[in-house]
């Protein structure tokens, strides 16, 4: 075969999570192809200030370059307005072509084909006239594999024009579910709602036409697409780590769109997937620390993003013996999102960890809010600091140890 047929990792889907790590497996000197299926219909969403914050890195300029406007999203929420949380408005279509430009420049190589013929045959994966060892599962929710769900849960979008022209995006909820608007002050916009699968023969355009708060958002304008329905609750495949397959995004963890972290989650997934899939194919006797460190980092993102979302379903109470409502302010368990620091004794303990690209065995801070550990902070080492620390050996006056030493002391590790 020649160069451009065979790769080292071949990553299947081209949304944020599968354009990411091929950039990062790309940098990390592999040759890398992504295949993607022609994208989804259109639609105009939210980003969160987190996924700028990731794009500002190198390699992304052409994605952040696609960014709309930013503004204040306003939520309706329990029967009180606010606007504290800020998005940027894209047309989502025209911000993944820009990633996949930005995946094209880092040296990947990308076909725009259907992904129907990927298959593993002799310990490779195939796809059109692509061979790689390894695979990087990036096709989201449609993924092949079982999968461990919350409460079911479809969202219907539609694109509208004939809007204000003003950049906007708003969330309300109703009896049956929340609905979300964005646009980009074009004229033309997105209304996506969720609500349970509705009971079958059930019209989508006749349900988007009953919520609500989408009077408001839509008067005066017109629908100019056909309502696209897809699966929209949180689940987590059962098995995110193989030795030749890696889940990253939505294939590995969906989440639920209220929490409005989807995007951000995906590229923090496929950061993680890069030392990940180092480590396995450079360091093979490592393959079962890279597995746990991965495994660890999937579920502890599921509870935690679950029980986040459980939280603010519960704040919203005038629908709380409602189905949709109901089911979701009794799910996954009634544990708290995020444990008081102070619920029990920070232990120092051996975990997997990254370090220079690679994960490794390190000594860690273990407490009750961060049950994977903590390695370092703001880059300084922490365990080897509280030694030195204990023993009086710290040279004190350096920015980043005297932040490392606070955390410490917060932690009640060091006397204030």
């Amino acid at each position: 075969m020649t160069r451009a047929e065979q790769a080292d990792i071949l990553v299947a889907g081209g949304g944020p999570a599968g354009c990411a790590a091929a950039i990062g497996l790309a940098r990390a000197g592999f040759e890398v192809a992504l295949v993607t299926a022609p994208r989804r219909p259109a639609v105009t969403e939210g980003l969160s200030a987190r996924v700028v914050r990731f794009l500002e890195q190198p390699g992304f300029e052409r994605a952040r370059a696609a960014l709309g406007p930013c503004v204040r999203r306003q939520a309706s929420w329990n029967g009180r307005a606010t606007d504290a949380n800020l998005e940027w408005v894209v047309e989502r279509a025209a911000f993944d072509r820009a990633l996949l430009d930005d995946v094209a420049a880092a040296g990947v190589q990308v076909a725009v084909a259907s992904l129907r013929d990927l298959r593993r045959v002799d310990g490779a994966w195939h796809a059109q006239a692509l061979r790689a060892d390894f695979l990087v599962e990036a096709r989201g929710r449609r993924a092949p594999g079982r999968r461990r769900h919350g409460p079911p849960a479809i969202a219907l979008a539609q694109s509208w024009t004939g809007l204000a022209p003003h950049a906007c995006t708003a969330i309300a909820p109703f009896d049956r579910g929340f609905a979300w608007f964005a646009t980009a002050g074009s004229g033309r916009g997105s209304l996506q709602v969720v609500v349970a699968p509705p009971e079958r023969g059930t019209s989508p355009v006749a349900l988007l036409a009953s919520v609500p708060p989408a009077r408001t958002w839509l008067e005066g304008a017109s629908p100019c697409s056909p309502v696209a329905v897809r699966h929209a609750g949180t689940s987590r495949a059962q098995v995110s780590f193989e030795p030749a397959r890696i889940r990253i995004g939505d294939a590995a963890l969906a989440l639920d769109p209220l929490s409005g972290h989807g995007v951000f989650e995906a590229f923090a997934s496929a950061t993680a997937a890069v030392p990940v899939v180092s480590t396995l194919l450079r360091r093979p006797a490592d393959a079962a620390l890279a597995q746990t460190f991965y495994e660890e980092r999937v579920e502890q993102a599921f509870l935690r993003f679950a029980r986040t979302a459980r939280d603010f379903y519960r704040i919203e109470e005038r629908w709380r013996g409602a189905p949709f409502w109901q089911a979701r302010c009794d799910w996954p368990d009634d544990l708290p999102a995020h444990a008081s620091p102070s619920a029990g004794a920070p232990q120092i303990r051996t975990k997997p960890v990254v370090e220079d690209g690679f994960v490794v065995a390190r000594e860690v801070i273990v407490t009750a809010d961060q049950p994977r550990g903590v390695f370092t902070v703001d880059g300084v080492p922490l365990v080897p600091l509280l030694r030195a620390a204990q023993a009086g050996r710290v040279d004190r006056g350096q920015g980043q140890v005297e932040t490392a030493l606070a955390w410490l002391r917060y932690r009640g590790l060091l006397p204030s």
